[in-house]
């Protein structure tokens, strides 16, 4: 019989995969569809609007979500319970992947970006949209480029961030352990932020967001939005950079998670 784990990791990671190629597949469907002229509703009759169809590949990026989650878990990690002092959940302590692998799922989620916004936009460029101008059909061919460029634009960022912590961490923990004092106001606060929320990741991704969308300004025919976009972007960036470079200050192994919920 297969080891419970193993049942977790290769549901998880089967789950993870399927539902992340439905959710790539249904975006090209949906730039395909009404980038040629057809509305969703032409397809989807109930969905007048298109937006919960547009929702629909989110939906199964969500799935993806939680199945690599338990999947790489499963795969990669050691489960445990929490400490009482700590009083967290459950810890895991992770294999990490290798830096290569890493820049890999950088490369492919920098790709999805581009398919989604860069691509659109230089169709846009040479008027190879069939859509009418006004029509229901363009407007959700770029509710979906704008959906998905900001959805694409925060992976990348977060998987970029999380690279950059991969590369630095251990060795900044190594070199200024001796600044540590465990249970001190700032080792606690780094743990919490960083160790067992990973918050860092979360405010690079958001300006990974607004830099997505910033290509959005030449469509509009607005260097107002490019630039404001790309300012409120790189500066979130920027800072979800320098925390992740500080994120050794919580005095724990950077492979170990750890959940309150």
């Amino acid at each position: 019989m297969p080891h419970p784990v193993g049942i977790v990791a290769i549901v998880g990671n089967l789950v993870g995969g399927l539902a992340l190629l439905v959710s790539a597949g249904a975006v090209a469907y949906l730039l395909t569809l009404t980038g040629s002229g057809n509305s969703i509703s032409s397809v989807f009759e109930d969905d007048v609007a298109g937006t919960t169809t547009i929702a629909f590949p989110t939906l199964m990026a969500l799935l993806s979500t939680v199945g690599f989650f338990f999947g790489q878990f499963g795969l990669r990690g050691q489960w445990g319970g929490g400490t009482p002092s700590a009083k967290e959940h459950f810890t895991v302590d992770l294999r990490p992947l290798t830096v290569r692998s890493h820049a890999l799922l950088l490369g492919f989620a920098l790709l999805a970006w581009a398919a989604v916004m860069v691509i659109p936009l230089v169709l846009d460029s040479r008027g190879a949209l069939a859509a009418d101008d006004g029509s229901s059909a363009l407007d959700q061919y770029w509710f979906v480029v704008t959906v998905y460029g900001a959805i694409t634009g925060a992976v990348t960022a977060m998987v970029g961030t999380s690279l950059v912590k991969k590369l630095t961490y251990n060795a900044s923990l190594r070199r200024r352990i001796s600044e540590i004092r465990a249970g001190s106001p700032s080792q606690t606060w780094w743990r919490s932020f960083s160790h067992t929320w990973r918050a860092e990741l979360g405010i690079g991704g958001l300006g990974g967001a607004a830099l997505g969308l910033a290509p959005l300004g030449l469509h509009l025919n607005s260097a107002t939005y490019a630039l404001s976009f790309a300012a409120v972007g790189t500066a979130l960036l920027i800072t979800g950079l320098v925390l992740a470079l500080n994120a050794w200050r919580s005095g724990m192994p950077v492979e170990r998670v750890e959940s309150y919920t």
